[in-house]
């Protein structure tokens, strides 16, 4: 698969933490990434520190060595779809009556709804650097899209919405909303759908499916 925005991130020192070894790397940056060749200090550093982790395989070398060491591993399969600058918007969203989308502005960030923002130090850093959009219902934010994370003018996607306010296009709303103004910024965007549900909605806004990949639960 392509190095995931992420991992590069946390290769800048930008995300998360990496712990390198002779032949091997683990980097835990939301997701525990797994590259170059397992050896046996890495192997035990997986089985002592990330179980119960999303365990992604960036070499060949590690996916089998996961595989057959952990044959009972719960394996998800997730789709990273083609970063984009440009998409392709929906004509109209239609929202529920007492719903009210508005962009992520300080004091929706300041909630951090959802744990959105998190990961920016301020609101003038997500304002210069991030995107977003939220819906309100009844003043509390029930729906949110924003960047996880930000570098060098690219952004992760990360949307939530509350379980009684789903089924609603609320997200699909936070989206459009998100990607409008990422694309008059020229900021490119990554979305990394956990679902076919997921996927089909990145499509609908443009997007294209890059690499279809395992993702390993060691229970």
């Amino acid at each position: 698969m392509n190095i995931p925005l992420l991992y590069r991130a946390a290769l800048q020192g930008v995300f998360g933490k990496r712990e390198q070894f002779d032949r091997s790397s683990i980097t835990d940056a939301l997701f525990v990434y797994l590259d170059g060749e397992p050896e046996a200090e890495s192997i035990a550093r997986v089985d002592s520190a990330f179980r119960n982790r999303p365990l992604v395989c960036l070499t060949n070398e590690w996916e089998v060595q996961i595989q057959a060491r952990y044959p009972d591993a719960v394996i998800y399969r997730r789709t990273a779809m083609k970063p984009s600058c440009r998409f392709t918007m929906p004509t109209t969203i239609e929202i529920p009556e007492g719903y009210l989308l508005t962009g992520m502005d300080e004091a929706a960030f300041e909630q951090h709804p959802f744990s959105h923002g998190k990961n920016y130090s301020c609101w003038p850093a997500f304002q210069s650097e991030g995107s977003g959009a939220v819906v309100y219902y009844g003043g509390e934010i029930v729906a949110a899209a924003s960047s996880f994370l930000s570098m060098n003018s690219e952004v992760e996607l990360d949307v939530s919405t509350k379980e009684a306010h789903q089924g609603k296009n609320l997200a699909t709303a936070c989206i459009a909303r998100m990607l409008q103004d990422c694309m008059k910024r020229g900021i490119t965007v990554h979305w990394d759908a956990q679902n076919d549900v997921s996927r089909h909605l990145a499509e609908k806004f443009g997007f294209e499916a890059e690499t279809e990949y395992p993702v390993y639960w060691v229970m």
